[in-house]
């Protein structure tokens, strides 16, 4: 049985959940034992070290979680969409892949703040938000009390290519703009595939290489080609669908600019193999 999350410095004078309060705690999903920290974290890593790279250092660093979600993001995924996305959009795009609503548990991968999932749980979907950044995820877990969904949230610390989940107990897995910066792309994406349940959904938004001629700025082309000593890789949009592999049926795909989005079923038969 998931153990509640404990009260610590994100947890105020709300009620401690308890088991029965959500579908985050099952007894058949986490693969560690679930044992909070003092900040409400699961640390799955196991010993495991995130890439060093100056992108994932970064992402290490409490002054990043100031600016990431409110302020980074935003506008760089409208400079690299070569057109204003309003966050909205991004979340109804999120909803008609998912179809979340009550009951649901969902997964929401190299999370950063939660956007993803935050939106998720406030639907009334279980979420286990997972990050290597312990400073990304204690932001996350503020911004759920602050929104009212801590209750059916968990965090737990883990990498994208050894994720502590069962195969097949998840109904939805998400990852939002991190699959360029973490590490082999291959693996992490058969580890979605592992944890979905047949007939699961994935929604994924990446980052591809930008085409001269295209619709990309020149701006945004010549900072691709610079970004290679940052840990930063660009993938072709077919390269990035190839990534599904045999366990993923690709259920539709947008291209804004050099942002990609992609919502692909998890196939019923065939497991793909546990890769921790």
């Amino acid at each position: 049985m998931l153990a509640p999350v404990r009260p610590g410095r994100y947890a105020g004078s709300m009620a401690e959940p308890t088991p029965s309060a959500s579908p985050a705690f099952r007894p058949d999903v986490l693969t560690v034992p679930a044992t909070p920290d003092a900040d409400g974290i699961i640390d799955a890593m196991g010993g495991r070290r995130a890439l060093r790279t100056p992108a994932q250092l970064v992402n290490r660093l409490v002054p990043t979680t100031w600016i990431y979600e409110s302020l980074w993001r935003v506008r760089s995924l409208g400079l690299l969409s070569g057109r204003p996305v309003p966050v909205a959009e991004e979340l109804a795009e999120l909803d008609a892949a998912v179809r979340p609503g009550p009951g649901m548990v969902a997964v929401d991968v190299a999370c950063s703040e939660g956007l993803y999932g935050r939106h998720l749980a406030a639907q009334g979907a279980a979420v286990y938000l997972v990050d290597h950044s312990r400073p990304f995820l204690r932001k996350a877990l503020r911004r759920c009390r602050t929104e009212g969904s801590l209750e059916r949230v968990t965090a737990v610390r883990a990498l994208a290519q050894h994720l502590p989940f069962a195969d097949g107990s998840v109904d939805a897995a998400v990852m939002g703009g991190s699959l360029n910066e973490i590490g082999d792309r291959l693996v992490a994406v058969a580890e979605l595939a592992r944890i979905l349940r047949p007939g699961g959904r994935l929604f994924l938004m990446s980052l591809v290489a930008a085409v001269p001629g295209g619709t990309s700025s020149r701006g945004v082309r010549v900072g691709q080609a610079l970004s290679g000593p940052s840990g930063i890789a660009f993938p072709t949009p077919a390269e990035t669908v190839a990534l599904l592999g045999p366990h993923l049926r690709l259920v539709s795909e947008r291209l804004d600019g050099v942002v990609l989005r992609l919502t692909a079923e998890r196939t019923p038969t065939g497991t793909p193999a546990a890769l921790r």
